[in-house]
């Protein structure tokens, strides 16, 4: 596996930021957010109801609050190609903006089929780019610009059950909670190709997860969010990043989580994938209130600036994005449990485990870790098993309740001098039998 740099372009470098910068920084207060249910009908310049539709090298616009430009609903099949779709005016609840695309340049729903081919959509004011709502409503974009500020001016959205299959995509958003692909209650299906994809602002992912965000060949930058928040709060949900260069500015490389009560199932793939972290105190991989799992095949992680790997915690994120909330904030949570699956990658940095929450670790594959393993506050439970073909570089002293390794040598760790030590109750030690034994480079495996 090799990496090379490279500069991309992005809708940024057509329409520069500052050019929104007040847009941009509007924060609403979502902890007074309004109604979550949809609350008015969706209205639009170019409106198709059970209709067949075909636009070509067209301009649409609609400079109205509280409006889309085109809408698809009641099983409508609208093509649209070779045009420009431009939204601009405000959203009179950014709730309704955020969950059910009101005010978004398009609009789809109800059972209806979108296509959209070299189209460009840019949207101010906090605006979506394009929505797509309901079990049998989809949208397929391909060759698309999409530009957009203000707050919730999400790129492309699907909840409800919806699902969008983007391909050949550069996308910008530059407000606070507006990811590129995003998908919410109950469920959003995003299928997405060949993605160019920067967001500035506070909360906004490359992909917010609730359903499926099945990502492949993405160069993703966010500048002040994780490449992808998983929520697992309606049930499990899958994120799957493959072939793809991403890059997170805040809170962790990705974020693991539920908002409400604690579900398990959900799941995370990178495959041949780097993914960089650039904060100080940044982990790659955060796991709150949630049980889930990490899949790490062929793939590469960046994170020097805080030499923090993954993270697992009796926490949240709260509404501002923009830190973990505590005991303090929400104060009916569950420890957080994340198992690690790693295969064919060289991995660095710490695993933490805080406040009773869990990390199992396991190496496979001619896989190889630089690292310690530790707890970061009060008890906690940490697991580190190695096959045959990976080995483990110490960094520190590691205290962990289940350990075990193919390798009976034990030749596959490095210790540096460092030691780790196991729980000599824990059934699955059995193997080790309480002993202490020397390891290579003058450090010990030893019972406590």
């Amino acid at each position: 596996m090799a990496f090379g740099s490279f500069v991309v372009y992005d809708p940024s470098d057509d329409i520069p930021s500052s050019e929104w910068a007040a847009d941009n920084a509007y924060v609403f207060d979502w902890h007074t957010q309004g109604v979550t249910y949809q609350q008015f009908a969706i209205n639009g310049s170019h409106f198709y109801s059970g209709q067949k539709g075909q636009i070509s090298h067209e301009v649409l616009e609609n400079h109205s609050n509280d409006t889309s430009v085109l809408v698809a609903t009641e099983g409508s099949t609208v093509n649209v190609e070779h045009s420009t779709i431009i939204k601009t005016g405000y959203s009179s609840s950014l709730t309704q903006a955020s969950f059910f695309g009101a005010n978004a340049a398009v609009n789809n729903a109800n059972g209806s089929t979108l296509y959209l081919s070299n189209v460009n959509v840019t949207t101010h004011n906090g605006a979506a780019n394009l929505y797509t709502h309901g079990e049998k409503s989809v949208i397929y974009a391909e060759d698309i610009w999409a530009y957009s500020s203000g707050p919730v001016s999400h790129g492309f959205y699907a909840s409800g059950n919806g699902t969008i299959h983007a391909k050949n995509v550069h996308h910008y958003s530059g407000g606070a909670r507006c990811s590129s692909f995003s998908g919410d209650v109950p469920n959003g299906y995003i299928h997405a190709e060949n993605v160019i994809a920067h967001t500035d602002g506070i909360g906004s992912a490359i992909c917010f997860l609730q359903g499926v965000c099945n990502m492949t060949k993405v160069v993703g930058y966010a500048r002040n969010a994780p490449i992808m928040f998983s929520d697992g709060a309606m049930g499990p949900v899958t994120g799957i990043w493959k072939d793809s260069d991403l890059t997170a500015g805040l809170l962790a490389g990705i974020m693991m989580l539920s908002d409400s009560k604690i579900n398990d199932g959900s799941v995370t793939v990178l495959d041949n994938t780097k993914l960089t972290v650039l904060g100080a105190t940044m982990p790659a991989l955060w796991a709150g209130n949630i049980i889930a799992d990490a899949y790490i095949k062929s793939s590469s992680i960046n994170n020097t600036a805080s030499g923090i790997l993954a993270v697992a915690n009796y926490s949240f994120v709260t509404q501002d994005f923009d830190y973990y909330a505590g005991y303090d904030d929400n104060n009916d949570l569950s420890p957080g449990q994340l198992t690690i699956h790693v295969e064919n990658s060289d991995l660095s940095g710490s695993l933490v485990a805080y406040n009773k929450s869990s990390i199992n670790f396991n190496l496979a594959e001619y896989s190889n870790w630089t690292g310690e393993a530790k707890v970061g506050f009060g008890k906690a439970y940490l697991a580190v098993h190695l096959d045959k073909t990976s080995t483990w570089t110490l960094t520190g002293n590691s205290a962990i309740q289940n350990f075990s390794d193919a390798d009976t040598s034990l030749k596959n760790i490095a210790s540096n001098g460092f030691s780790i030590t196991y729980d000599k109750k824990s059934q699955a030690n059995s193997g080790l039998k309480g002993k202490t034994y020397k390891l290579p480079g003058g450090g010990f495996l030893r019972p406590e």
